[in-house]
């Protein structure tokens, strides 16, 4: 795909000026690298629905774009890096919308559970698919508490880097759950079958260096070091960057993830959140509070009915 072919010119051109809602880009030339950050101030840092669509707009327009970037002054770049990180500070991700798959339980709504499940995987293999670009290495910073699903999001990098001060929980199994976007198959994949049942079934905080030494994360640094870590990163690789890739695609032809694997694990999921009791839902509950106390919805009613006004576009454009 030629970078300067006119179908591709909106694409290039809009990665940097679109507004993405939950999701803001910017892109370092000299390196060549596309930092897509969470953005979710006044709110919850949870993989709710809006971002959900907003993440998956992002990750469309990168494919679509060829891998380029056009630049204020119309020069077109590969985009030979794609950053993902966050924007709040001391979080990543702090995993699913808790308060909204609570109520779609209570109430037995399979179609919304589904359709959550669902556009989470159709992000996830986005990202983990590479964008269906050949030449993108992809590197996930993480700077503070990475939870449930914000781990399966990080984990569809080549690349983790972490701070030292992150911590990494799934507390799923609290609540009577599973992580069902990915867990299982990036972590067993990553570090093995025995580290994925160990961080998913054991509920336990685990720290940056405890999941250096069992091969989860990369590269860990001192607090306020990560970005400089990732441009290190970034240095280092350039002289051997085409090797990197290609044992990036050597390995997942070895042990290949499909996005049937992906789909089927989210069915037991969905399965799984439909059978929970009124006291599962009610741990589930204290949680939403704990995470409530943290992030007072200052503007709540006004961003739901802005997520509103997103998923009722996007229901009209499907």
């Amino acid at each position: 795909m030629k970078p300067f072919d006119q179908g591709l010119v909106n694409y290039q051109h809009r990665l940097l000026a679109h507004d993405y809602g939950q999701v803001f880009c910017r892109f370092d030339a000299k390196q060549q690298a596309l930092w897509s950050y969470l953005h979710q101030p006044e709110r919850i840092p949870c993989i709710n629905h809006a971002l959900l669509l907003n993440l998956h707009a992002h990750h469309e327009d990168i494919q679509r774009s060829g891998g380029y970037v056009q630049l204020d002054s119309e020069e077109v770049l590969p985009i030979k890096y794609s950053v993902f990180s966050s924007a709040t500070p001391g979080y990543f991700n702090m995993g699913g919308d808790l308060q909204k798959m609570a109520e779609a339980i209570r109430n037995q709504d399979r179609a919304q559970l589904q359709a959550y499940a669902k556009l989470s995987i159709d992000v996830v293999a986005q990202r983990a698919f590479r964008f269906n670009l050949d030449h993108v290495t992809k590197i996930s910073l993480l700077q503070g508490e990475v939870l449930g699903a914000g781990i399966e999001a990080a984990l569809t990098s080549d690349v983790l880097i972490a701070e030292r001060q992150s911590v990494f929980c799934f507390p799923e199994l609290f609540f009577n759950m599973i992580p069902g976007m990915g867990a299982y198959s990036f972590i067993a994949r990553k570090a093995g079958m025995a580290v994925a049942d160990k961080m998913i079934l054991g509920c336990e905080r685990f720290t940056a260096d405890q999941c250096l030494e069992m091969g989860l994360i990369d590269v860990v640094v001192d607090e306020g070091e990560g970005e400089q870590a990732v441009q290190a990163f970034i240095q280092k690789n350039s002289r051997q960057s085409e090797g990197f890739l290609s044992a990036q695609k050597a390995k997942a032809r070895i042990n290949p993830l499909t996005y049937s694997e992906l789909e089927d694990i989210v069915n037991v999921w969905v399965e799984n959140a439909l059978r929970l009791t009124e006291r599962d839902l009610k741990v589930m509950d204290r949680f939403c509070r704990a995470q409530s106390r943290l992030f007072p919805a200052q503007e709540a009613a006004s961003q739901d009915e802005q997520d509103a006004q997103m998923m009722q576009q996007h229901a009209v454009n499907q």
